[in-house]
């Protein structure tokens, strides 16, 4: 794998932090019929099994999903509120509770 400069890996986390976001509809209707099928998300970081699982194996109840969710979710605000919030929307639409 390339590895990236730093002016290249700040060039991409701009674009990904653009707070104003011209949606395109078609690409919109997709992502929300995908994760009405399937809304599981899944990612590779050995450091972050290692924690959450630590805290499993000590909490009585603990669950790494649902701390993963709310964490993931407060980004996804930060980063896109616009998104986020018509992502919210589209759920209240389809008749989706929040978890």
């Amino acid at each position: 794998m390339k590895k990236r400069s730093g002016r290249e890996i700040r060039r991409v986390n701009r674009a990904s932090d653009s707070r104003k976001v011209k949606v395109e509809e078609k690409f919109w209707r997709l992502a929300v019929e995908s994760a009405m099928k399937q809304p599981r998300l899944a990612f590779y970081s050995p450091i972050s099994s290692i924690v959450l699982n630590y805290w499993k194996n000590v909490i009585p109840r603990f669950s790494i999903s649902e701390l993963l969710a709310k964490i993931v979710e407060k980004e996804i605000a930060n980063r896109w509120p616009q998104l986020y919030i018509r992502a919210k929307r589209s759920l209240s639409a389809k008749g989706e509770k929040k978890i």
